[in-house]
């Protein structure tokens, strides 16, 4: 596929935000919870939970999963059905804002705008971002209330999307980043995530720490969820409250979607999260 330009909008609380400069960390990172997926429904409604999210009450959050039907699942989660915004995803970094009192952009909605990371800023809708192998991050803040779907694949990582989507909670929403809580999902893992030169050099031209998500071997290949991990951590998330699936995509044929094992075949799998009421 094609790389496609990352868009860039110098609008704020509209369009994309630059982030700051990528430092590498010098503060003392707090422990970080073991990978851990809890699962839920079963055949339309079979569902991903992540335990730092699943414990904040009022909170919905759920990774779906091969065979899943993304309405069912919310609306089992959720207890009712929900409105899901979404967008026309380009592998960048562009960061929109989305509500209960702001246009549709569901799923089915051709007039979706362009962008990689969803912010909502309101109950009763959920923001959703759709992936095969690429990684689904959720993020929520329980003072402001406020959640975002992040849709980062090595290009929207190289970009530094989760790192904007943090700092847009912040610069639009008053959340602080040490009161976030941070959910990654499944994707393609190190042990399936094999890459050529230039995407390690563009991952390690990126951020001073990236050396800590390239794997050593014989064939390169890249930690997609430690990569996003670290950046999140400079963004001032602290290491407890990040936590991610543990689950392959590549690997898991039984559970999830892969486009690199199942060609044009592979379907989409969806991250969704909203705040109940």
């Amino acid at each position: 596929v094609a790389a496609r330009k990352i868009a860039r909008s110098a609008r704020a609380c509209q369009g994309s935000f630059r982030s700051p400069r990528l430092r590498a960390m010098d503060q003392e990172i707090s422990a970080v919870p073991p990978d851990a997926a809890v699962f839920r429904g079963s055949g339309l409604t079979r569902r991903i939970e992540v335990p730092v999210l699943a414990a904040v009450p009022g909170l919905v959050h759920l990774f779906t999963a091969r065979g899943s039907d993304t309405r069912a699942a919310i609306a089992e989660a959720a207890g009712r059905d929900m409105p899901l915004r979404t967008l026309r995803q380009v592998h960048g970094a562009v960061v929109r804002m989305t509500g209960p009192t702001r246009p549709s952009g569901d799923d089915g909605a051709r007039d979706r705008e362009e962008g990689d990371a969803l912010v909502v800023d309101g109950p009763g809708v959920a923001a959703g971002v759709w992936v095969a192998d690429c990684l689904p991050i959720l993020i929520c803040d329980v003072t402001t209330r406020t959640a975002a779907a992040v849709h980062a694949g090595w290009r929207g990582t190289v970009a530094g999307v989760v790192g904007r989507a943090i700092d847009a909670l912040r610069r639009c929403r008053g959340a602080r980043p040490r009161d976030l809580r941070v959910a990654m999902g499944p994707a393609i893992g190190p042990c399936c995530f094999e890459v050529g030169d230039e995407v390690v050099t563009a991952l390690l031209s990126a951020f001073p720490d990236a050396r800590a998500a390239v794997r050593p071997g014989p064939k390169k290949r890249i930690d997609l969820v430690e990569a996003n991990r670290i950046q999140a951590l400079v963004a001032g998330v602290p290491g407890d409250r990040i936590q991610a699936s543990g689950l392959c995509t590549l690997c898991r044929p039984d559970l999830l979607e892969s486009y690199p094992r199942d060609g044009a075949g592979a379907s989409r799998m969806a991250g969704l999260i909203a705040w109940r009421d």
